[in-house]
């Protein structure tokens, strides 16, 4: 029987018409961080270039009944191929013919920028050492594993790049003591109410957002959080409007609801959080087993039970077989201080909720109504919740606070370990390869399994030594011990060389509770074992060679050009830039080497448990000019090095953690003898380690990619940044994160055990900010009447999508600042009309978008925008103080440096500016800006 067509006659007409543009087809994807990507697409390929490129929709649905993942893609990889020969992409080696920026370049050969490079680098390590050489990661994944070896290598400086661009949840570190888990995007089909907070999904998360119109069509409800009416303000069931930065306020306001009404689910509280626990009243501080004992520890701790008085909290399990005291005194002798009264934290936390919190006092704060607060406490208490929060709320100065009181709202509720319910953040490292192949000391399956052998060696050595220690929990100890020397926190760097010291030293612009200046806090903070070894090498180790790889720090540094060119470039000896493309930190640099593209490399997207698959770019048509990809650029580099030095009769140097190192074994180290030397031969040795640790299924391989476009993972990686998902591998259903601690009642890893919102720090308390609250955003920037925010546009999530003219013609092909369309007019700017953004630190100029779902005291400028785009040059970051939070520097239990983790991070969100009309045509914009 013939099978019926599903297309339609114009639909064939059109795909007969595409199948005569292109004469081969392959998978592919794209090898960026744009999560939850791994989308793969259909590669089309005519004449030995991509012409187009096609959703390739090969999902198999995971659990019955739950919709599947295609088609798993957004317009940005659907005009990937655009980019491929436009104007800014780098065909050959340039170097600098004028001043830095002057935008004079000559073209050199791959020998000539090999030998000024190694030379550059050579005399960096002879005059300070390999650290003076500097490198901040990129999200570009195709470029972050010969980068980070290569820095491996050589023992150089790498930054935290997750610190640079802050989509770090310190939020969810302080809670959980870890902030790296994710559901799966099909999970979201589960829900019944979805809270969308501080996140604009139909813009930014277009390969999954249809999994929120699904859960609709079964009957869930959508609420939207935001300062604006955003974009998904139209697929949404409620609208709750809040005033900048006040998100902390409503939250707790939907907690003093829960409590209030009765809405409680005090067993979850109770066994999973802190809440149950014992606090002193005099002090406001847990009551620990060292009050108690002569030999007490200070990470034991106590509930109140209804017949017993005060009995241990087991930090090996929570599962509970009474139900604590949620609101009593107790009276207990204390070393420190004779007998003293105690009280279940709740308590506690109930009686601030019902002083300061009410709907009707928060509505003051936030301006939100009492019955929408009321509305959105009921509702998040009688259904299964998900919070689909952006990272948005990151780069809040406050937004510690307010991630904290969201977390409340779903901890008093039930609302997470279940399918359809919780939270989730950002989350990586679900491929073994990449991190076993680059970890390793030779090639092949073996050294791998070897360096698996290992780490399961130490996982059960810490276990035996502390048999209150879950595998999860002994894999953060694994990882704090060793990840420390991989990646250092940029604050340290920032403050030492960049001019942040002045600005994070100036009161007008902290938090006004923060009692001394920035300085005697991070004398204190440098004396412990988190933040000693980065900043004595930031106060040792002047910067002498910055090497960029897909990065963009002139763009993304809070600060851009105002606080970078003016105090850390003079200090820089060369700048060297490897890209496709011609980035705003590139236009800066000394030499531009030309790399690769997607489709002419081989590389892996982002491995991530949202699409719980890997995807694959390969290598469809040759290289752009003399574009190279990352793996032989580098490894070239390291070779011309050890030439360079045996002409300048050089040996060798020291190594911080491999000790002596002689340069003429640099290439050998970097390359396993030879025999891992460009991407493909990288990705088949990942792919092998893989499929040994049972992380992918058997028999997987380059080819499984190139005949069906992905492989779905087979199990766990071992990586600490994955167990932390803490849930069963979910083979044939949708992934909910965190189930093992209430399935199985593990442990958290944080100072209690337990999912903490009393963080008893010293500091903290001197804060007020021991317990989640509300505090207005600091002048960041200074006095001024508007306050900046950003996000991501309809068309992109990175910089280098910006320029790309398909993605042009969706927005106005240019940067521009949404103004309230009645402020606008009042201070006479027209919509398209230039306006000059100013505040303390800096300013930039750019055209005015008029809109009334714009706050009338709030501005948006979207994320991405290259400085060169602006009229003078100036970008919006020209205006982003770059201010860290000091309470981020205190170590305490759980809150201790954690690579792409726990570290100082700068905040861009609320910004104080004002704004006016640029008189004159665009040649006095760019004077003004200039």
């Amino acid at each position: 029987m013939k099978r019926p067509s599903r297309t339609n006659p114009s639909e064939e007409r059109l795909r007969q018409r595409i199948a005569q543009e292109w004469d081969e087809a392959h998978f592919g994807t794209h090898c960026v961080n744009c999560v939850p990507g791994d989308c793969p697409v259909y590669v089309l390929v005519k004449n030995g270039k991509v012409v187009r490129e096609e959703a390739a929709g090969v999902r198999e649905q995971v659990e019955p009944g739950v919709p599947d993942m295609n088609p798993m893609i957004c317009q940005k990889g659907l005009a990937w191929s655009l980019e491929m020969e436009a104007p800014e992409r780098i065909k050959y080696p340039l170097r600098r013919a004028g001043e830095r920026g002057e935008g004079r370049w000559e073209r050199i050969s791959w020998d000539e920028a090999l030998t000024e490079i190694a030379d550059a680098m050579l005399d960096a390590i002879v005059e300070i050492g390999p650290e003076s050489i500097v490198h901040e990661l990129s999200p570009q994944i195709a470029a972050t594993g010969a980068s980070s070896r290569f820095m491996g290598v050589l023992g150089g400086l790498v930054l935290d790049v997750n610190a640079t661009i802050n989509d770090f949840h310190t939020g969810y570190m302080q809670t959980f003591g870890k902030s790296s888990f994710a559901h799966s995007n099909d999970d979201t089909f589960h829900s019944d109410v979805i809270v969308i907070w501080h996140s604009n999904p139909a813009f930014t998360n277009i390969p999954w957002f249809h999994y929120m119109t699904e859960a609709r069509y079964r009957g869930a409800e959508i609420f939207l959080v935001s300062t604006d009416v955003s974009p998904t303000h139209s697929h949404v069931d409620y609208h709750i409007p809040v005033r900048h930065g006040t998100d902390a306020a409503l939250a707790l306001a939907a907690c003093q609801v829960v409590i209030a009404e009765g809405l409680l689910n005090w067993r979850f509280a109770a066994e999973q959080t802190d809440l149950s626990l014992l606090v002193r009243t005099d002090t406001g501080q847990f009551l620990r087993q060292s009050h108690l004992e002569p030999s007490g520890r200070d990470d034991r701790f106590f509930h109140g039970h209804p017949d017993q008085g005060v009995v241990p909290a087991d930090p090996a399990n929570l599962r509970l077989d009474f139900a604590p005291l949620a609101e009593a005194t107790l009276e207990v002798e204390t070393l420190d201080a004779g007998r003293i009264r105690v009280e279940p934290l709740f308590a506690r936390l109930r009686r601030m909720l019902d002083a300061h919190y009410t709907p009707e006092q928060a509505s003051k704060i936030c301006e939100a109504h009492p019955d929408a607060i009321r509305l959105l406490a009921r509702k998040v208490a009688s259904r299964t919740a998900r919070l689909n929060t952006g990272v948005g709320i990151c780069k809040y100065y406050h937004g510690d606070l307010m991630s904290r009181a969201i977390l409340l709202l779903f901890a008093l509720t039930g609302n997470w370990g279940r399918k359809g319910a919780g939270i989730g953040s950002w989350c990586s490292f679900m491929f073994d390869g990449s991190s076993m192949a680059m970890a390793k000391t030779e090639a092949g399956v073996e050294a791998g399994q070897l360096l698996l052998a290992g780490a399961q060696m130490m996982r059960q050595q810490l276990m035996e030594q502390d048999p209150t220690l879950t595998g999860e929990l002994a894999d953060r100890e694994i990882m704090r011990s060793m990840g420390r020397g991989m990646m250092v926190p940029p604050a340290f760097y920032w403050y030492m060389h960049a001019g942040y010291r002045e600005r994070w030293n100036n009161p007008a612009w902290n938090d006004p509770s923060m009692p001394r200046d920035f300085d005697q806090y991070y004398r204190e903070a440098v004396k412990s074992e988190s933040w000693s070894t980065a900043a004595e090498i930031a106060a040792t180790t002047p910067p002498r060679v910055l090497l960029e790889v897909g990065g963009n720090t002139l763009r993304r540094t809070r600060g851009g050009k105002n606080a970078l060119l003016r105090n850390l470039w003079p200090k820089l000896k060369k700048v060297v830039c490897v890209d496709f493309r011609m980035s705003q930190t590139a236009l800066y640099a000394d030499i531009v080497l030309p790399a690769t593209q997607h489709y002419e490399k081989t590389g892996f997207g982002m491995p991530t448990p949202w699409p719980f698959i890997l995807a694959m770019s390969h290598a469809v048509v040759p290289p752009y000019g003399e574009s190279r990809d990352e793996w032989e650029s580098l490894g070239a580099l390291l070779k011309k090095i050890g030439e360079r030095a045996k002409a300048r009769g050089l040996d060798g140097f020291q190594h911080r953690i491999a000790g002596w190192r002689r340069y003429d074994e640099l290439w050998d180290i970097f390359t396993y003898k030879g025999a891992l030397v460009d991407g493909e031969s990288v990705a088949r040795e990942m792919l092998a380690d893989s499929v040994a640790s049972g992380n992918l299924p058997p028999g997987t391989t380059i080819e499984t990619f190139r005949k069906q476009g992905y492989s779905r993972y087979n199990n766990w990686a071992f990586m600490a940044l994955m167990t932390a998902n803490a849930s069963p591998f979910p083979h044939n259903e949708t992934h909910a994160p965190l189930r093992n601690h209430i399935e199985l009642g593990h442990p958290y890893p944080t100072l209690t055990r337990r999912a903490q919102f009393l963080i008893d720090h010293p500091w903290y308390q001197e804060a007020g900010e021991d317990l989640p609250v509300h505090k207005e955003p600091p002048a960041m920037g200074g006095h001024h009447p508007f306050r900046l925010s950003g996000g991501h546009s309809r068309w992109s999530i990175h910089a280098m999508n910006m320029t790309n003219p398909l993605m042009m013609e969706t927005h106005r092909g240019k940067p521009f600042v949404l103004i309230n369309d009645a402020v606008a007019r009042a201070k006479g700017i027209e919509d398209d009309a230039m306006v000059r953004v100013w505040n303390d630190v800096g300013e930039f100029v750019a055209p005015a978008r008029t809109s009334p779902a714009q706050r009338p005291d709030g501005l948006t400028i979207y994320n991405g925008f290259e400085g060169f785009l602006f009229p003078g040059g100036n970008g919006s970051n020209e205006v982003e103080v770059g201010m860290v939070k000091w309470l981020h520097l205190a170590e305490y239990g759980h809150l201790s440096h954690s690579p792409v983790e726990w570290q100082p991070v700068p905040f861009d969100r609320c910004i104080n500016v004002d704004c006016a009309r640029v008189e004159g045509d665009a040649d006095s914009a760019k004077h003004v800006a200039g």
